[in-house]
């Protein structure tokens, strides 16, 4: 069945400077024709960005009950949502804009690029999500957390006269972002870049929060930390995709032998071809792994680290001055109603927005509950692209200073 939206990408320069200057005539067909275009027409446009997941399902059911057309236009990253809705603050490109998220919901608020908006009858929502005065509609959310191989950390049976084999036995589970910067660990960690990736910008903010750059004598700020973690092998990834989906071991099956404390054929870094076993990633990615296994599997060989994950959230609004303002607000009442809430889930691992959405088979299986950090959208969106210039910084001098020293490793053997 063909589809009953459409979706186009407004990536170049060139279309951002024309983008929708005869919207109604050319961007899309109606039946009320270029005539109608000073009363509104029977259509949604909606913009976004390549990775924010919209349920189709959910859009079509949406356009057939209402018979209002949705046109989802997808630039290529948030940042470049921001700029277009800027540029185009007389002739607005879109009637609602969705994917806005905790580093920028501040900034959006703040400049009036939208107008608040009630929803006519919210469900309930997870906790911390809501605005103040209907400013955005929470959508969902996702807590970023350090994810890990459980394979990887098992200590390889032995016999009770025989002595622990240092060079065999892995390091201990990480348990928190320390680990990152633990000479142990950091050879076995892959994650996504700060400058490149956004995923890599809310370690960012973890890490800001753990480590305050400016949090005196008593605290390593984390710049230095991140000097640590680079020099003590923590590899760089341009982005989360190729951190988590192929450099990060996760999502193999898991092996054909129990995990278990009895394995007597550890999982070693040469055994994972060249794979790491901890990335940065999300709760929900072993349910993500899960849904492309055939059928629910019994088991997978990935786990998340339950400390030091923050929490962001992904909101929806109404373009101020969009055309059809009264259309975009019926989209955010069908964007908080229980089919398009159950269907917003995505490879990154998001989940929906309100409380009482039964969760995919996968998640129930495999989800992980956590309690993150819950960034406060004012001091992050005042300070996060400040952060992330700095962190170019640390890494361009690494890449081009002098090269690091052999990390020293100390290696506690077990008692027994």
């Amino acid at each position: 069945m063909a589809s009953r939206f459409r979706e186009r990408l407004a990536g170049s320069e060139a279309r951002r400077v024309r983008v929708f200057a005869a919207f109604a005539c050319a961007a899309i067909v109606l039946a009320a024709g270029c005539a109608d275009t000073d009363r509104g027409s029977a259509a949604v446009r909606v913009l976004t960005y390549r990775d924010f997941h919209l349920p189709a399902d959910a859009l079509e059911a949406f356009t057939a009950e209402t018979g209002i057309e949705i046109v989802v236009f997808r630039e290529d990253t948030p940042d470049d949502v921001i700029e277009l809705l800027e540029r185009s603050r007389t002739h607005p490109v879109a009637d609602v804009v969705v994917g806005i998220d905790t580093l920028d919901l501040q900034y959006v608020i703040d400049s009036g690029l939208t107008q608040p908006y009630a929803p006519l009858a919210p469900g309930p929502l997870v906790e911390d999500l809501a605005v103040n005065a209907h400013a955005l509609t929470p959508i969902s959310y996702l807590d970023a957390c350090l994810n890990y191989l459980p394979s990887f950390y098992i200590v390889p049976e032995r016999r009770i006269d025989e002595l622990p084999d240092a060079e065999r036995l892995p390091p201990p589970v990480p348990r928190g972002l320390d680990a990152l910067h633990d000479p142990a660990h950091a050879g076995t960690a892959v994650i996504p870049d700060a400058a490149t990736s956004r995923m890599g910008v809310y370690l960012l903010v973890a890490l800001e929060r753990l480590y305050p750059e400016r949090g005196g004598d008593e605290v390593t700020p984390w710049p230095q930390i991140l000097d640590q973690m680079l020099r003590w092998g923590v590899e760089l990834a341009p982005s989360w995709e190729i951190a988590t989906f192929e450099r990060f071991a996760g999502g193999e099956p898991p092996p054909p032998r129990p995990i278990s404390q009895d394995d007597p054929d550890p999982v070693t870094l040469e055994s994972l071809r060249g794979r790491l076993p901890m990335t940065w990633g999300t709760t929900g990615l072993p349910s993500v792994y899960a849904q492309y296994q055939p059928g629910l599997p019994e088991a997978l060989d990935i786990a998340v680290v339950t400390d030091d994950c923050v929490r962001i959230g992904f909101y929806a609004g109404v373009v101020a001055g969009a055309q059809n303002q009264s259309l975009g607000g019926r989209l955010i009442d069908a964007m908080g109603e229980p089919l398009f809430q159950f269907g917003v889930s995505d490879r990154f691992g998001s989940r929906p927005a309100r409380s009482d959405i039964v969760s995919t088979p996968e998640w129930q299986e495999f989800g992980v509950r956590v309690h993150p950090y819950r960034p406060d959208p004012a001091y992050v969106g005042a300070n996060w692209k400040v952060w992330q210039l700095t962190w170019s910084q640390v890494v361009r001098n690494f890449q081009t200073g002098p090269a690091p020293l052999e990390p020293e490793v100390t290696v506690t053997l077990p008692d027994n």
